[in-house]
């Protein structure tokens, strides 16, 4: 059997859809019909070859996309009767060998051995794909499945940042968000659903972002910093004592270096976004002092991978607000330029079947 798969096989070359022969099913692996896969800011710096100096992708051709839903076709040997034929779900991307340690604790997506579709191995952008059962979260009754294609990656990775900084926020403590693209649409209402007592500033540089998150969620504070200092505006919200939380889904020079000044007294900077690739020196004395947490966060666990699902069952999350944009599967390489021209808001689909 074979299908349509969507390659890349030179950096910043148009992808190619080609006929590739699909996998035989080993046990505890499930044949799913691909329906759809996000575009992901990630998948932008793959193709450019941005990532080339940290070794990614692992090969090429490749197929990318790490955000997929689709159904179940086929089952392998082992394969529990809950993902039987027929059945809606999400992949989750961040996929591993084997269990080690991390995994164990429920670090699942920081493995040492990773498998991560589109960037270790073939991702979604092809009309069928195999996965590990583990690796399946149903997303059955859900209405609009290919707008829940971004929650294996944005509204995941978002998801668990805003866990990461909620520790550290008390009432009427002011949380920045900083970035309010496709991630930060999702971020924001995560910052209203998990810490609904704190204060949200949003910033960009793009008035049409700010007005989009605007749409979806409050957003208490909104600053454009390519029209006002983000700094100066900050410290006269707080009566110059600083925020409690950043969250950063930009993480370039300039947005580390400026509002890592911000933070309060123990409060925590959670990078997120890895724009640019030049190294960002910190304020070494006043985080000392002040106690100030520097974190990452990667993706989410496969534990909040099926957290973020059950809060959309629940109508917590406007996630088919989010999808701006839908192409045909022979459109792919329009969604890749429209990203790259930076005239994305929200974010953006591709219908494979």
């Amino acid at each position: 059997m074979k299908h349509r798969a969507c390659l890349l096989k030179e950096f910043s070359k148009p992808l190619v859809i080609e006929e590739v022969q699909t996998p035989t099913l080993k046990p505890y692996e499930v044949l799913i019909k691909v329906l759809a896969a996000g575009v992901c800011h990630s998948d932008l710096h793959l193709w450019l070859g941005d990532f080339v100096p940290q070794g990614l992708p692992k090969k090429l051709p490749i197929v990318l996309s790490h955000e997929v839903v689709g159904e179940v076709v086929d089952v392998g040997e082992g394969v529990p009767s809950n993902f039987r034929r027929g059945v809606k779900v999400l992949v989750y991307p961040w996929q591993y060998v084997e269990e080690d340690q991390l995994t164990i604790k429920g670090f699942t997506q920081l493995a040492r051995k990773r498998l991560r579709l589109g960037i270790d191995v073939d991702g979604g952008l092809q009309e069928y794909l195999i996965s590990n059962y583990k690796f399946l979260v149903s997303i059955e009754g859900i209405e609009d499945i290919p707008a829940l294609a971004p929650l294996g990656c944005a509204a995941l990775t978002t998801y668990r940042a805003v866990k990461k900084a909620r520790t550290f926020v008390e009432p009427d403590d002011y949380v920045v968000l900083i970035g309010l693209g496709g991630l930060g649409s999702y971020a924001a209402q995560w910052i209203k659903l998990l810490i609904p007592y704190s204060r949200l500033v949003g910033v960009d540089v793009r008035d049409e972002a700010i007005e989009f998150v605007s749409k979806i969620t409050n957003v208490d504070v909104v600053v454009n910093a390519s029209k006002e200092d983000p700094t100066k505006v900050l410290n006269e919200l707080t009566s110059g004592l600083g925020v409690k939380a950043v969250i950063d889904l930009v993480g370039s020079p300039e947005t580390v270096s400026k509002y890592i000044n911000v933070v309060d007294t123990l409060g925590v900077y959670v990078l997120v976004g890895h724009m640019g690739r030049v190294e960002v020196p910190i304020p070494r004395p006043r985080i000392i002092r002040n106690e100030i947490t520097i974190t990452g966060s990667y993706t989410g666990s496969l534990a909040d991978q099926y957290e973020v699902i059950s809060l959309v069952r629940r109508g917590l999350l406007k996630y088919r607000e989010v999808v701006t944009k839908r192409y045909r599967f022979e459109e792919v390489n329009e969604a890749f330029n429209t990203l790259k021209e930076g005239k994305v808001v929200g974010r953006q689909v591709v219908l494979i079947t």
